[in-house]
C-alpha cells in the first residue's frame, strides 16, 4: 500500500531536480527501494474493532476497596518506581 502525498512528492522532486544529474538517479532509486521495503502492517487476526464501550471496562480492582485505597496504591507504586529508578543510576 503506497500512501499518495502529491504535495510532498512535488517538493521531493523539486529538491532532487536541483541535485547533480548522477546523484538524482541514485536518490530516486533509493527512495523507491525504501518504499518497496517498508513492512506492510497486517491486522492481527485475534484483534477486532471495539463494538461497544463496555468491552473496554476493566475489572481489576476489588469491590471491597474504596477509590481512596486505589489512589493510595497508585501513589505507592509510583514512589516505588521512583526509588527503583534512583537505585539503578
Amino acid at each position: 500500500m503506497v500512501i499518495e502525498m502529491p504535495e510532498i512528492e512535488d517538493r521531493i522532486l523539486k529538491v532532487v531536480g536541483e541535485l547533480p544529474s548522477g546523484l538524482q538517479r541514485e536518490v530516486l532509486d533509493f527512495a523507491l527501494f525504501l518504499q518497496t521495503q517498508r513492512p506492510q502492517r497486517q491486522p492481527e487476526p485475534s484483534i477486532r474493532p471495539v463494538q461497544k464501550l463496555e468491552e473496554l471496562y476493566g475489572d481489576f480492582w476489588p469491590e471491597d476497596e474504596s477509590v481512596d485505597d486505589f489512589i493510595d496504591s497508585v501513589q505507592q507504586w509510583r514512589r516505588e518506581d521512583v526509588e527503583l529508578h534512583r537505585d539503578l543510576r
